[in-house]
């Protein structure tokens, strides 16, 4: 991959925008969860999540890596939750209530997140990080476990695919496991796996109930496993937690007139089928120091004058080749710039599209051309989230008149 390193001043952010690119589970639940950010300094001793070291009843276990990275989540490009272990460690990131859910009220609501996995050699195969659910049921402490490994991700593929975002949620048929034997009747052994329903309808005994949210990889007494794993919008009891960097990328078009035909007038200068308007510069698009880490990056072209654009009527080249337009909603123009190789954009860093837009249009009778508001040009970061090339939200524009 490249890198590009850099600084540049900044223009818009639209955020949200790359909610239309998120697995359809997703989308349906947007609306009706209550978003809560995770920032580095709410991971931790004094902060509203805890790692594994600040749980004195598990402090003595070797912790792994725990911390909110800037590495993109594939829903709000904002960064996400790190957790690896390597020899025996373990890796976690807890969230407590202050009273227990009941466990039907949790279960009626969305169970959901976000999951990467990424390669390492001699690294575990098949599992990811666990969404864990500390629990009294009947009386009896236990933690249920999402079996990522044996459920189907909202782009339709089971089990865990390594270096993808897979989107997981649970769903009727979806197992968890139970770290401890539950007093049920029937009895449910440790290490059993039973949909939420089984579990839900059997907890409901009076102080029952879930005390809060886990994510997790490792496991006690296992030496050899190896995972480098990456979640977030970790979805429980209505609320939403995005782990996130503290900035957000910014973008800037610069477009200045290389070449524009001068006013037409009947008598002295007659009027030309058409007038070309030539304007050339750059998109910029640069990240904080502390910003996210956007992979594979693109940029997302729209052209606009406020009446119907038709496709012969701008010429564009981004990056010195030409660039292929479609047609858009409300008359407007669409192209996507990639860039062969990737490129990344790091904290600290800058992405540049070099463009040349020729706007052609026919003269009226007044010797107008009919455009009301200029030629808009509007820029989109594009990066890999479920998908290479999904929008993130980063949106900036500029008028050419």
């Amino acid at each position: 991959m490249v890198r590009l390193t850099a600084s540049v001043s900044a223009a818009v952010v639209a955020a949200g925008a790359s909610l239309a690119m998120l697995a359809p589970s997703a989308v349906g639940a947007a609306a009706a969860n209550v978003e809560q950010q995770v920032r580095a300094a709410d991971l931790g001793p004094g902060g509203s999540w805890s790692r594994l070291q600040d749980v004195p009843s598990i402090a003595n276990r070797p912790p792994g890596v725990q911390e909110v990275s800037p590495i993109t989540d594939p829903v709000r490009f904002n960064g996400s939750l790190h957790l690896a272990v390597a020899g025996g460690q373990q890796a976690q990131a807890a969230h407590h209530y202050t009273a227990p859910v009941p466990l039907s009220t949790v279960a009626a609501a969305e169970l959901s997140y976000d999951s990467y996995v990424r390669t390492v050699e001699d690294g575990a195969t098949g599992t990811a990080a666990n969404l864990q659910l500390p629990l009294v049921c009947q009386g009896a402490s236990t933690t249920l476990s999402f079996q990522p490994q044996l459920a189907t991700d909202g782009q339709g593929r089971t089990g865990v695919v390594p270096d993808t975002w897979q989107h997981f949620a649970s769903t009727g048929s979806s197992l968890w496991r139970t770290s401890q034997a539950l007093p049920t009747d029937p009895a449910l052994p440790a290490g059993s796996d039973s949909p939420m329903s089984t579990y839900a309808a059997a907890c409901d005994a009076p102080g029952d109930g879930v005390g809060g949210l886990v994510a997790s990889v490792g496991r006690p007494g296992d030496v050899e496993a190896s995972l480098d794993t990456y979640v977030d919008n970790l979805t429980v009891n209505g609320t939403t937690h995005d782990f996130a960097v503290e900035g957000l990328a910014t973008g800037r078009i610069v477009l200045n007139h290389s070449n524009q035909d001068r006013p037409c007038h009947r008598a002295s200068n007659p009027c030309p089928r058409t007038y070309s308007d030539t304007a050339s510069g750059v998109v910029i698009f640069t990240d904080p120091a502390g910003g996210p880490e956007y992979r594979a990056v693109g940029t997302r072209l729209v052209f606009s004058n406020g009446r119907a654009l038709a496709p012969g009527a701008l010429t564009v080249t981004a990056n010195g080749r030409p660039l292929t337009l479609t047609p858009g909603p409300r008359g407007t123009l669409t192209g996507v710039v990639s860039l062969p190789p990737s490129v990344d954009v790091d904290p600290n860093g800058t992405y540049r599209t070099a463009l040349t837009v020729t706007h052609r249009e026919t003269p009226q009778r007044d010797g107008g051309t009919g455009g009301r508001d200029g030629l808009k040009v509007s820029a989109e970061l594009l990066a890999t989230g479920y998908e290479t090339l999904q929008r993130t939200g980063v949106i900036t524009s500029t008028t050419v008149r």
